[in-house]
């Protein structure tokens, strides 16, 4: 065996390895992380806010079922809410995103709430959910790679759906 070859073989025995050990980092964070919390920051449209709190609701008034992800600077009355109707007319005043979620776990709408106003995004952020069919619903938010946009989402999350 050459030089050469051992090198190559080293490396593919190894490089899946480390790749393993790099992914780990963020999936252990998010499901380290206590129900009901949040880890990072949100930069929109010049704002910039921590989120601290996640949450997950179904709404039980839309026939499709849909799941409601609440990443958010302050916790929310998420236990009176079993619909998207119930959220709005609370008035809860807060910043953060809003992300709605088929039965597939595929995200249909985004809302950005910030500085008291409410703004339908698309195509600006990318939701990873760790395990979609699980009650826990732990993951992570980024910013798509859109061109000229200044806005930024990093936050790991884990929210238990009620």
């Amino acid at each position: 065996m050459t030089r050469f070859s051992k090198s190559f073989r080293s490396l593919i025995l190894v490089a899946p390895i480390a790749l393993c050990a790099l992914g780990q980092p963020a999936m252990f964070a998010a499901s380290d992380l206590p129900s009901g919390s949040a880890k990072g920051s949100l930069t929109f449209e010049g704002a910039t806010v921590a989120l601290t709190h996640a949450a997950a609701f179904t709404d039980q008034k839309d026939e499709r079922k849909p799941v409601i992800l609440l990443l958010s600077d302050k916790k929310l009355p998420v236990e009176k809410w079993k619909s998207e109707f119930d959220m709005m007319f609370d008035r809860s005043k807060f910043n953060g995103l809003v992300f709605f979620l088929n039965q597939e776990g595929q995200v249909f709408r985004i809302d950005v709430h910030m500085n008291d106003k409410q703004t339908g995004v698309g195509g600006i952020f990318d939701l990873k959910l760790d395990n979609p069919a699980s009650k826990e619903l732990t993951g992570s938010a980024t910013a798509s790679a859109t061109q000229g946009r200044s806005d930024k989402l990093d936050v790991t999350f884990h929210a238990t759906l009620k």
